[in-house]
């Protein structure tokens, strides 16, 4: 994470924003995996089979995203 340098803060804008930045990361930090087996989630549903899976991904890579690299 970046840090945000207090002295460089130019107005109340952006006091603002520092601070509702720092008021999100507090709140989010018990949210945050500790453990790899926390990355992994509840791997979905239980029946589902690896085939299923394979194409609802092939399916979601043809769908166009507003997202760019640059």
């Amino acid at each position: 994470m970046k840090r945000i340098d207090a002295d460089q803060i130019n107005g109340p804008a952006e006091l603002v924003a520092r601070e509702e930045i720092l008021r999100l990361a507090q709140s989010q930090r018990s949210n945050l995996a500790t453990k790899f087996e926390d990355l992994l989630g509840d791997g979905g549903p239980p029946d589902e089979k690896a085939d299923e899976m394979i194409c609802a991904i092939k399916e979601w890579r043809d769908v166009p995203s507003t997202r760019s690299l640059e």
